[in-house]
């Protein structure tokens, strides 16, 4: 147990609050040590709960009745929150005294009036400066970049040094699929020759060369505006780190009120590829709020038209994008990749299995993030049918996120602890080891509850791929197609818990099947999905290469 969470213990130990408003995000564990530790009334929001509410709704929700004590925890954040942001929700709380944890390390024990004496001057000072940004954002996109970015003289070059722009404000992010396509994307470039400059709000695990632009403290209460202003910071900056420093190309991962990379590549004349996941306006609506949506849209559009390339990871993003009116013929369809070196059925998961228990168990594997849409419950579900059939199988859940503490609590409750093991977030170094501990991987996908069709091109599906391991997973867009039924792995409805368990339940009783899925889907990834591959994709079109 942390000191921060050694402190939320000292507290109710102390002053024993009989009603506590816990906010936990995506934090599983405080609210496991809440259920442990606490026997008065407990209410709980998870990032669930906030998912497209404004402050006005999330203040209906927090302020419903009294507390003794709020507890906001941003641990194993998803997203970037900022402290401001996190003081605002503890100040309109119904509650005098709180306990913010900001991260693994900061917390804050305070109340409403120590709150309300550091926030009024940084509000106060934010507004000012939030008013001159929107100002200068609305001149800039409507009557200056329109009329004075100079035409491009685009052709092939020699100079093989790529400025990475990531402008999403992430923060300091140690895992996910966002961390894993950055560096494998810069790993695949490094294999064909070309060195990245990375630049960001925090620095790149393990990368030489940095680049670290924060963005301004004063606006951090709007998420929004301070992205707007940090499409300004980062073309300043660049403007002066260029002038000595040539680079051959720009490759932006698309953010939303973010086009600084269109700007830089006018500025040097040099190509600009964006890398588009999704349309962030549509993100930012459907799973978050939008206020400046008009503006956004327009920033967005700016960004497609003005780019040189848009690499995409499915062909739905590709007709999403297109619809909100991309250029076709600037698109490439550009799947997620793997490092087959890295995942391969050579790596050992002995140690992985003699520590958490597993050696003769067949064992059922998933990696990712506890959220609806992985479909983790989908495999919990099946998990206890299948455990029901036999008592040779255990699971293994690897990660973390908001259904997490929720699936533990039902674990605890039918009695399955040791069958249903979860090892919460892992470094990304000691995930192959991890996948290599388990004889069937895992990849339960739902689609969205808003309706939209699945866009993702999940960078664990080619891991699963590379470790030589039989796949189950659903038959849902580009996940369905890149593992083809009976071939490469086995495909199952999504959301179908008795199709998926009869599944598991057939590859423990069939090796030969599962040896050949394994094999064939490994020769696959290699193929087509490594991250030299993903890489190539997009730099051919502006350079003459060759994979070794």
């Amino acid at each position: 147990m942390g000191n921060n969470y050694s402190e939320l213990i000292r507290i109710l130990e102390k002053s024993k609050p009989s009603k506590i408003l816990l906010i936990t995000f995506e934090d599983s564990e405080i609210l496991k040590l809440l259920k442990e530790n606490y026997k008065g009334e407990l209410t709980v929001f998870s990032k669930v709960d906030f998912v497209g509410a404004g402050l006005k709704e999330i203040s209906l929700k927090i302020r419903n009745q009294n507390y003794d004590l709020s507890v906001i925890s941003n641990v194993n954040a998803q997203v970037n929150r900022n402290k401001t942001s996190l003081k605002i929700l503890a100040l309109i709380s119904k509650s005098f005294r709180h306990l913010i944890f900001f991260d693994d390390h900061n917390f804050v024990v305070t109340n409403k009036l120590k709150l309300l004496i550091e926030l009024i001057p940084v509000i106060f000072a934010g507004s000012i400066n939030a008013v001159y940004v929107i100002l200068k954002t609305i001149l800039f996109f409507n009557l200056i970049y329109p009329f004075f970015l100079r035409k491009k003289k685009i052709t092939s070059g020699e100079n093989k040094l790529i400025l990475f722009l990531r402008t999403d404000l992430a923060g300091k992010i140690k895992a996910g699929g966002s961390l894993t396509h950055i560096k494998g994307f810069i790993d695949g470039s490094k294999e064909l020759g070309f060195d990245t400059i990375y630049a960001g709000d925090f620095p790149l695990i393990n990368h030489p060369i940095s680049i670290v632009i924060k963005p301004n403290p004063l606006l951090d209460f709007f998420d929004e505006i301070q992205m707007m202003d940090y499409h300004f910071k980062v073309v300043k900056r660049f403007r002066k780190c260029l002038r000595n420093i040539r680079v051959g190309l720009i490759y932006q991962r698309h953010s939303i009120f973010n086009a600084s990379g269109v700007v830089l590549s006018h500025i040097f004349n040099v190509p600009l590829i964006l890398e588009v996941n999704n349309s962030e306006v549509w993100a930012k609506k459907n799973w978050s709020r939008l206020i400046f949506e008009k503006l956004a849209t327009k920033i967005e559009k700016f960004a497609f038209e003005n780019s040189d390339l848009i690499s995409v990871v499915s062909e739905v993003t590709k007709e999403q994008i297109v619809s909100l009116g991309a250029d076709e013929n600037k698109i490439v369809v550009n799947p997620n990749g793997v490092n087959p070196e890295k995942f391969s059925p050579e790596i050992s998961g002995k140690s992985i299995r003699e520590q958490l228990k597993l050696d003769d168990f067949y064992v059922v594997g998933f990696i990712g993030t506890f959220t609806r849409w992985h479909g983790v419950e989908t495999l919990f579900d099946a998990a206890i049918e299948v455990l029901s059939n036999s008592d040779k199988i255990k699971f293994l859940l690897i990660g973390d996120g908001n259904l997490k503490s929720h699936l533990e609590l039902k674990t605890e409750q039918l009695g399955l602890k040791d069958k249903i093991i979860f090892t919460g977030i892992i470094p990304h170094e000691k995930a192959p080891e991890y996948l290599a501990a388990c004889d069937v991987l895992i990849s339960p996908h739902l689609g969205f509850e808003s309706g939209e069709r699945f866009f993702g091109s999940p960078t664990k599906l080619f891991e699963y791929m590379a470790m030589g391991k039989p796949i189950i997973a659903s038959e849902l867009e580009q996940i369905g197609q890149i593992i083809r039924n009976e071939i490469n792995g086995l495909l199952f409805k999504p959301g179908d818990v008795k199709e998926l368990s009869n599944l598991i339940l057939r590859l423990f009783n069939d090796s030969e099947l599962s040896s050949r899925l394994g094999k064939k889907a490994r020769e696959d990834v290699i193929k087509n999905y490594t991250w030299t591959k993903n890489a190539m994709r997009v730099l051919e079109k502006f350079y003459d290469i060759k994979i070794n």
